[in-house]
């Protein structure tokens, strides 16, 4: 178990990652990893069928439209996953993690902000992108990660990040060429800021996993990664399907648009006796 994190200090000791119990934690993450490797997900034919051949642009900008919808909601999940970390090493070693993702400081440089740019550069406007429908297969992989995230341990959440982080090196080369092959002028940033930078994130969240975990997770990890697998495997079948015109790929509008700010007139103050309060403080 390397020293790792990108861009802090690691927090973490020789001592802390040679413990008895991170060996044995390091141990089963990795087994559990290759084993998630026969899973039908990592041998689909999505990675496969665009070696020789480029979708439409029809079918293109609707697989990486539909995609910004698990795009952007996760620097959310690592935000509140930082905020249950138990330890202040833990939550330091995390904020490496939502830092780059966040930009290093840059929101036009955040990852969302960056596959908005991409999808700007393919004819989708950011107000497209936003309201455009959720598939429902990203939804339940949303909800799927979210309810770890806020519901199962905190080593639990760790390892199910880490196993999708470690999705992205063999997924977003095929993005990638698919994308370029139908738009030529398509802006690559997104997709150059990934493959090895997400390698090392998976790292670093199985490093928390080695130092937080116990052999009790096991079993919830074992679960958890599975389902997490099996849903991103049916949003391949779903694109498949797009690709080869059995499914019409147009994503419409959001079944839940953005909400607005109401344009109701403000409330007169009531003549009620005593019903003068002070008036409540502003948000932080």
């Amino acid at each position: 178990m390397g020293v790792l994190v990108e861009h802090f200090k690691n927090p973490f000791g020789p001592g802390d990652l040679v413990s008895a119990r991170a060996v044995v934690n390091q141990k089963y993450f990795d087994e559990m990893l290759w084993r998630a490797k026969n899973h039908r997900f990592f041998s689909h034919r999505f990675m496969s069928t665009f070696e020789e051949m480029t979708p439409s642009q029809e079918a293109v900008a609707y697989v990486l439209t539909s995609f910004y919808k698990i795009v952007s909601p996760f620097t959310g999940l690592l935000c509140s996953l930082g905020g249950r970390a138990p330890t202040l090493q833990s939550r330091f070693a995390l904020m490496d993690n939502i830092y780059e993702e966040m930009g290093c400081g840059d929101l036009g440089s955040a990852h969302p902000s960056l596959y908005l740019k991409m999808l700007a550069s393919i004819g989708v406007s950011s107000e497209s992108a936003e309201s455009a429908r959720t598939l429902p297969v990203i939804r339940r992989i949303n909800d799927h990660l979210r309810r770890v995230v806020d519901e199962q341990r905190f080593p639990v959440a760790c390892a199910l990040l880490a196993s999708a982080e470690a999705t992205i090196p063999p997924s977003f080369p095929v993005l990638a060429r698919i994308a370029r092959g139908a738009f030529p002028a398509v802006d690559m940033t997104f997709f150059d800021r990934h493959g090895p930078r997400d390698e090392g994130h998976s790292d670093d969240a199985a490093m928390l996993f080695a130092v937080t975990a116990d052999d009790s997770d096991f079993a919830d990890v074992d679960a958890a990664v599975e389902r997490d697998l099996d849903f991103r495997a049916e949003l391949f079948d779903e694109w498949m399907a797009a690709i080869n015109g059995s499914v019409h790929p147009r994503l419409g509008l959001s079944e839940r648009p953005p909400r607005r700010v109401s344009e109701r007139p403000a409330r007169m103050p009531s003549t009620r006796p005593g019903a003068h309060r002070p008036s409540a403080r502003p948000p932080a």
